[in-house]
């Protein structure tokens, strides 16, 4: 890197002074000149500027011209121009102090240079060591190497004024992947040569350098296909095991399994209830108590034509007996000597359901 950077310099890497940083570096070489430092105005080719905010001439000094025209000549060289930006546009007198001095204008030229540069003083900076400083780093900055970036794609793509969807159709790339490319998300797009090829006919629809292109997005694939190959490594040979310390389980909950015993001892209950007070059919003993099993003579003495016959099989004849007819003395004789009919026995008494023996015996 140069330690000093000519006025010529800063011009071409863009850099444009400020009407007081002007007015101020020709002030400091009238200056010079006045003090005998240097022989004559030198050019914008000539003046540098150092690090340390000095400003020098180093190179041929012509002096064919007087001081006043060449050093006019040099400001005006140094202004910027009519279209630049607001912060950067000349006041209007100092535009005509430097035309007066051009002899542009129809009036008195100044006599002196001590003259003009009193006149552009009250336009100079105070500090010019530091406006030497500032001017000095801005060129550094400007001449310094930058690497380019994505982003700079990106950037210059848009500047085009195309689409993604444009330049989709244009190289038959999608325009999802032409975003991911942009933006640096490489995972999707091919490693290899179709991916070069799409790399190029993005260049090329895009309007941009193709060889600049791939300098950025080549190594970035590269830098990918690293990484994926990385991810892909299996550690190989033996492993050390690391034991794990076992899990005490915890202890049984004993709330539900009396839960359990509570709901089985109800339901038991409740069908020995259920049992108990279900009416049951009579046995034979309590629904003949209090009847008479004695047969009487009318019972022996039906109809005839109420007294059911057993079907006779066929080709066997029977022979009906007729019985005789019995006095009435005799039925007399014979309800005489019928014993008394027994007095209908009361059947006993089922206990009460609370006194049974067993539902005390699951109550205590």
């Amino acid at each position: 890197m140069a330690t000093r950077v000519s006025l010529a310099e800063l011009a071409a890497a863009g850099i444009l002074l400020r009407p007081a940083e002007a007015a101020a570096v020709v002030v400091d070489l009238c200056r010079q000149l006045d003090r005998g430092a240097i022989r004559g105005i030198p050019s914008t080719h000539v003046i540098r500027l150092t690090p340390d905010g000095d400003v020098v001439a180093e190179g041929p000094i012509t002096t064919d011209r007087p001081p006043v025209a060449k050093a006019a000549q040099l400001l005006n060289d140094l202004l910027p121009p009519f279209n630049a930006p607001p912060p950067y546009r000349v006041p209007g007198g100092l535009r005509l102090i430097v035309a007066r001095a051009l002899g542009t204008l129809d009036v008195p030229p100044f006599e002196s240079l001590g003259e003009f540069c009193t006149a552009i003083s009250r336009f100079a900076g105070d500090d010019l060591a530091t406006t030497a400083r500032n001017l000095y780093r801005l060129w550094e900055i400007a001449n310094t190497p930058r690497v380019l970036t994505i982003s700079d794609v990106r950037r210059a793509r848009r500047a085009t004024g195309l689409s993604l969807e444009d330049i989709s159709s244009a190289c038959g790339v999608s325009a999802s992947l032409l975003r991911e490319l942009e933006w640096g998300y490489l995972k999707n797009w091919r490693k290899d040569a179709m991916g070069r090829t799409w790399l190029s006919g993005y260049a090329k629809a895009s309007g941009l350098d193709e060889q600049l292109v791939a300098s950025i997005v080549v190594p970035m694939l590269e830098e990918e296909i690293r990484e994926q190959d990385e991810v892909a490594l299996v550690a190989s040979g033996p492993q050390a095991l690391v034991p794990v310390a076992p899990v005490t389980p915890a202890p049984p909950r004993r709330w539900w399994i009396l839960w359990a015993a509570a709901s089985a001892a109800s339901i038991a209950l409740l069908a020995v209830v259920v049992t108990m007070a279900w009416p049951r059919p009579p046995t034979f003993a309590e629904a003949t108590a209090g009847r008479s099993l004695a047969v009487t003579s009318d019972d022996v003495a039906l109809p005839i034509d109420r007294v059911q016959k057993p079907p006779t099989p066929l080709g066997v004849h029977t022979v009906q007996t007729v019985p005789a007819a019995k006095p009435h003395v005799a039925k007399a004789h014979s309800a005489a000597k019928r014993p008394a009919a027994a007095p209908p026995r009361k059947p006993p008494s089922k206990p009460s359901f609370f006194k049974r023996e067993l539902l005390r015996i699951v109550i205590k």
